[in-house]
């Protein structure tokens, strides 16, 4: 009985690790999105609202052409939108931007490209 129970309890541990294993890396890629996603949104801030034009700053775009580089596996798209008080699209400057930066990255367990989004709302005043 003791056996079965060391047995089951070995098996269980076994099948465990890898799963943690995976649990990390997707915790890693998620946290390395964020950086990138946050890193270009620290770039258009110091731009200041003027700067930043509307429409399609960035296409979808891989971040390295070296493989060797954690950047490989990252792409990024950049969009800057005209909005109004409530939030919705308008075709001229009201005053008010949404800044909506995409990064793609594939999940480490379903190996489906995935998307970090932040979206972020500047003002001329």
């Amino acid at each position: 009985m003791a056996f079965a129970v060391i047995t089951l309890s070995y098996i269980f541990i076994m099948n465990a690790f890898p799963f943690s294993l995976t649990i990390n890396k997707k915790a890693e890629i998620f946290s390395m999105a964020s950086f990138i996603a946050q890193s270009k949104q620290e770039e258009l801030n110091s731009l200041g609202y003027g700067n930043i034009a509307a429409g399609t700053i960035e296409p979808k775009t891989r971040l390295s052409s070296d493989p060797s580089s954690y950047l490989y596996n990252f792409h990024r798209k950049t969009e800057v939108l005209y909005v109004n008080d409530n939030l919705n699209e308008e075709a001229a400057d009201l005053g008010m931007k949404k800044i909506i930066i995409t990064v793609y990255y594939l999940h480490p367990i379903s190996k489906k490209e995935t998307s970090y989004i932040i979206n972020t709302l500047i003002s001329e005043n």
